[in-house]
């Protein structure tokens, strides 16, 4: 379920945010759930093979701000899309942005003035995607004691790999949160491919400072193929790790709505 929502500062201030406000957006979804919700996916999460998945995703802001020095001025108001394939946590957000007002956002009190539900589209297993924000997908190693991250790009398989492997889990941990029963070994079953359609690493390539993480990720437009559960998983959770702070998700594209 995808719900798109707009705030407005309440002494109707322009909006002003760092460049890599990534983090604050985080920061605005955890402080609108209640503490209930935002106890349980923060600290316990859903988790599968010593991970813990939050099931939820949100985009990039939708407005395009206009950079003064170091900062993004988004006007009056800033849009973006929250989604997820379990209804009690979308509901959890949408009806507490509602009743509250005054959300903190860096320097701002921010109150809610319109939320949309978006339908879900009908997908098939071959379907043109734009990111609402980039997707990243990494692997860490341990070399001589050092922990390094290593960021795959979407021209090489292992990046792939990864977004199946990813997608799989998601479903899995979707399957069994709805109480419906699932067999491990059917997850093989499922497959997922992801290849860039309209991309190239000069243009789509973003650095992210996501808190004192650097981030390697991708927009850009995608061609995905496989299994539909996976491919419904991914719209409603995201593509890739490090949803729930804002990575990979994205809507339908095609060529006339470009």
């Amino acid at each position: 379920m995808r719900i798109k929502l707009t705030f407005e500062d309440l002494k109707g201030r322009d909006i002003v945010l760092p460049i890599h406000y990534g983090y604050l957006l985080h920061y605005l979804v955890y402080n609108i759930f209640s503490e209930g919700m935002a106890q349980k996916l923060y600290l316990e999460g859903f988790p599968i093979d010593g991970k813990k998945f939050k099931l939820f995703t949100f985009s990039n802001i939708i407005e395009k701000g206009t950079k003064v020095n170091n900062a993004l001025n988004f006007g009056k108001y800033i849009t973006f899309y929250f989604s997820s394939p379990l209804y009690e946590i979308v509901e959890d957000l949408g009806s507490n942005a509602f009743r509250k007002t005054g959300i903190t956002l860096n320097d701002f009190n921010l109150f809610l003035v319109a939320v949309e539900v978006i339908k879900a589209p009908r997908l098939t297993d071959n379907v043109l995607i734009r990111t609402l924000s980039p997707i990243t997908a990494y692997s860490t190693f341990f070399n001589n004691g050092k922990r390094t991250t290593h960021y795959y790009r979407p021209t090489e398989s292992e990046f792939n790999r990864l977004i199946e492997q990813n997608a799989q889990n998601k479903y899995l941990i979707i399957k069994k949160a709805q109480g419906l029963p699932i067999k491990e070994d059917e997850i093989n079953n499922l497959h997922i491919s992801i290849e860039p359609y309209k991309f190239s690493l000069e243009k789509n390539k973003k650095i992210v400072y996501f808190k004192d993480t650097v981030i390697e990720c991708f927009s850009g437009i995608f061609k995905l193929t496989g299994s539909l559960e996976l491919i419904y998983a991914t719209y409603d959770a995201g593509l890739g790790v490090k949803s729930s702070e804002g990575f990979g998700m994205w809507d339908v594209w095609n060529e006339r709505s470009n």
